[in-house]
């Protein structure tokens, strides 16, 4: 952070050697390249971003996202304490966009299963069932459907979670170009313009 606000740095750490009267070339832009901390759902690290005066992006990847508010008001609330108020908040998740919501589903099931199943023996992650995985696309933080049920479980998100951005994650180890390539135009010609249209009906209160 100082290497981004300040034009010399003298720094000594644990991990590197140090840093004598350091410059950087060529030179930072005004404020620094923008910056977002990625949080996976500590306290801590929603308390870093905002003593940093950072932009925070929630990264949920399963469960109700809804359950991250309480850390979006600690943001918030930190952001005031720390003096940096005004920062954005940002969702990260995964999902897929096709012409359907049953073509999301079908294609999106077949490639997340395997990948699933893989992390559930690495790491420990909850077994992919049918069940567990429709929870996710219905209320869970699985953005896969059509571009209508996407673009209106965005919105809910961005009101409950009083976000400025959203980033999906759309491809997954063999997913086919196709799908990706689809999901993309899709996000950029129908979704994104929806949740516009979605929240201008109803704003976001930050």
């Amino acid at each position: 952070m100082r290497l981004q606000r300040e034009e010399r740095v003298t720094w000594s750490g644990k991990f590197r050697p140090p840093l004598v009267e350091q410059r950087l070339h060529p030179r930072m832009p005004s404020g620094g390249i923008p910056t977002w901390i990625g949080v996976g759902g500590t306290p801590n690290s929603v308390v870093r971003a905002a003593r940093y005066g950072l932009p925070l992006m929630l990264a949920i990847i399963g469960g109700r996202p809804q359950r991250f508010a309480g850390h979006v008001e600690l943001y918030l609330r930190s952001l005031e304490q720390f003096g940096h108020p005004g920062q954005p908040v940002a969702q990260h998740s995964l999902g897929l966009i096709a012409d359907t919501d049953e073509e999301a589903v079908e294609t999106w099931w077949t490639y997340w299963k395997p990948l699933v199943a893989a992390l559930a023996e690495e790491r420990g992650f909850y077994r992919p069932t049918r069940e567990r995985y429709l929870a996710e696309v219905d209320t869970g933080a699985l953005f896969v459907g059509s571009p209508e049920t996407v673009a209106r479980k965005i919105a809910t998100m961005a009101r409950d979670l009083r976000l400025s951005r959203f980033d999906l994650k759309y491809d997954l180890i063999d997913l086919p170009r196709e799908a990706r390539a689809r999901s993309i135009e899709l996000l950029g010609r129908e979704v994104a313009p929806r949740v516009k249209e979605l929240l201008t009906k109803e704003p976001t209160h930050v």
